[in-house]
């Protein structure tokens, strides 16, 4: 007789991730949770050795520590049940990986650089050698860029950024994973073979994983090529499709996008909306209920949303809505929606009274971005986008900040290399990502998203939506949340010139001259970012972190505002 235990979750839980990310932290708690022992590699390597990794690195060197820490590493693995917390290059190891793998369930921890670098303190604690100095930030940035693709062959990403709230529902995602899938993720065909596989894990450019929903981002030159294939990956082949996109968007590449889906047998339908913010509205998404109606259209059946910042919203909105849910895969074509309405499942359209104000949370099936629609756009249309882009690294990730200036001109250009392109909206969507699997529903670190919104959102809605494109006015709105910053001693003026020169180099507007300052104002009171009467400002305490406050006093936000407004 024997025991079938494909369904039984495995014994091991392994936890890898760069160095000061919380693995040891996480691994407390999850092994006090299942009366199991934690095994931190690091503290075995110290038993054995008498030595600490950090010493035994600077005495014999990293190659000498690393056939070290296999050896540990592959008696830990023989060790069940238990929590095995990993040295930060140990997932490096083909050897490694192998070993723990054969019955660990493998969870990457991640959180940016940035966060991990604030985290770490600034006396005590473990010594780190790969990371210790003055540029600490720098040395995690790079050792994230060499080990993430390595870190992906896990078989669970878990997002580990904020605070004490957000570290448990990193604690809870594991444990409900490890209880409801981890037998069938170690289980998948091949895996072993993959772990112990020479060559980095190769997948999306990002996920979001809010524990409820999970779903890839993919963004590379081609992706609207691939949507056949894609569909069948994330399992929605067989299934009618019913096509959302604009006047613009569908002169473009609608033909293109036509063409590949009757090329991969996907049957549907397709419905074009006049382009513009004037499309937003419940009376078009009332037109695009009895278009799917007339088409009968069922809730097993998929919503394609493809184009803008616009099309993005008002789809997910009608998906959401729709027979109480459709799935929808967002098919982003401008900078903006790569990197801001595609992702996070913020769904919504206007009313005059402001934007956004009546929506819902309806996250995705899967985001493609298809770098190469880029090219057809206006000029005006593909700067402002980078908008967003600018603000992600302004908020969570120097890096990709000085990436960004290196690159400005020739980005702005649109001249940049389609494979630059697609890193640089990569890295933007994956800091996308990493705050919204952490607070899918804006409860807590989402709210940091906003920066330069609560101005923004104003100038947009009281000059109609005509005046000011959404980056534009959010490119002003950071100048806006800059200012108020310095003024509170959160940052020098540094920062603040620093944030300008970009924008200016990328031909984003600084000011918004003549915009009528009560209106704006008085609209700033009413959006949705208000909390007890008081508004709320994203500001930063340096680049890469951010803070929200609801503490502004009144008369510097007024002399703000109407500083913007005299250029």
């Amino acid at each position: 007789m024997t025991t079938d235990t494909s369904h039984t979750p495995p014994r091991q839980i392994v936890l890898v991730g760069l160095s000061g990310v919380g693995k040891t932290t996480i691994g407390r708690a999850l092994a006090e949770r299942l009366g199991w022992p934690l095994l931190d590699t690091d503290d075995m390597v110290l038993e054995r050795e008498h030595k600490t990794a950090a010493e035994l690195i600077v005495e014999r060197g990293e190659p000498e520590f690393r056939r070290i820490e296999e050896e540990i590493v592959a008696l830990a693995a023989l060790r069940t049940p238990a929590v095995i917390a990993t040295g930060g290059g140990a997932i490096l190891s083909s050897r490694n990986r192998r070993a723990l793998g054969e019955h660990g369930f493998i969870c990457y921890l991640d959180a940016t650089p940035t966060e991990i670098a604030r985290r770490l303190p600034a006396e005590g604690g473990p010594v780190r050698p790969l990371i210790d100095g003055d540029e600490v930030e720098v040395r995690l940035t790079e050792l994230d860029a060499v080990r993430r693709p390595f870190y992906n062959h896990a078989d669970l990403w878990v997002p580990v950024m904020g605070g004490p709230a957000e570290m448990e529902a990193a604690i809870s995602r594991i444990l409900a994973a490890w209880a409801t899938e981890a037998a069938e993720l170690v289980s998948r065909p091949r895996r072993i073979e993959r772990l112990g596989s020479d060559v980095p894990a190769r997948g999306p450019a990002a996920v979001v994983d809010t524990t409820e929903e999970r779903y890839p981002i993919w963004v590379a030159p081609g992706e609207l090529k691939r949507l056949p294939d894609r569909l069948q990956q994330i399992g929605l082949e067989g299934r009618r499709v019913f096509l959302i996109t604009d006047s613009n968007v569908m002169e473009k590449h609608g033909q293109a996008v036509a063409a590949v889906l009757d090329g991969g047998g996907i049957s549907g339908a397709s419905y074009v909306i006049p382009a513009g913010e004037e499309s937003k509205t419940q009376r078009m998404a009332d037109e695009l209920y009895r278009w799917l109606a007339a088409e009968r259209a069922e809730r097993r059946d998929v919503i394609l949303a493809l184009g803008g910042g616009v099309v993005c919203d008002l789809s997910g909105y009608v998906a959401a809505t729709y027979l109480r849910g459709m799935a929808v895969v967002q098919l982003p074509t401008s900078v903006l929606a790569m990197n801001d309405a595609a992702i996070g499942g913020k769904v919504a359209i206007d009313l005059p009274e402001g934007k956004n104000l009546v929506g819902a949370f309806h996250q995705p099936v899967a985001v493609l971005s298809d770098v190469d629609t880029l090219g057809t756009l206006p000029r005006r249309s593909y700067i402002e986008g980078f908008a967003e882009v600018i603000k992600h690294a302004l908020i969570l990730d120097p890096g990709l900040l000085e990436l960004l200036e290196a690159h400005a001109r020739q980005i702005a250009g649109q001249e940049a290399d389609p494979d630059l392109l697609a890193a640089i909206i990569a890295r933007s969507s994956r800091l996308k990502a990493l705050v919204v699997s952490s607070d899918p529903l804006e409860r807590g670190l989402r709210a940091i998203l906003n920066y330069g919104h609560t101005i923004g959102h104003a100038i947009e809605s009281t000059t109609g939506y005509t005046e000011y494109m959404h980056g534009e006015a959010v490119s002003v709105g950071m100048m806006g949340a800059a200012r108020i910053a310095a003024e509170l001693g959160m940052i020098d003026q540094s920062v603040v010139d620093r944030q300008a020169d970009l924008l200016r180099t990328f031909g984003l507007p600084l000011v918004a001259p003549g915009i009528n300052t009560t209106a704006v104002l008085d609209a700033m009171t009413r959006d949705k970012k208000v909390e007890r009467g008081r508004m709320r400002f994203v500001l930063l305490h340096g680049v890469g972190r951010a803070v929200v406050r609801g503490d502004v006093p009144e008369d510097l936000v007024v002399r703000t505002v109407q500083a913007l407004a005299r250029g």
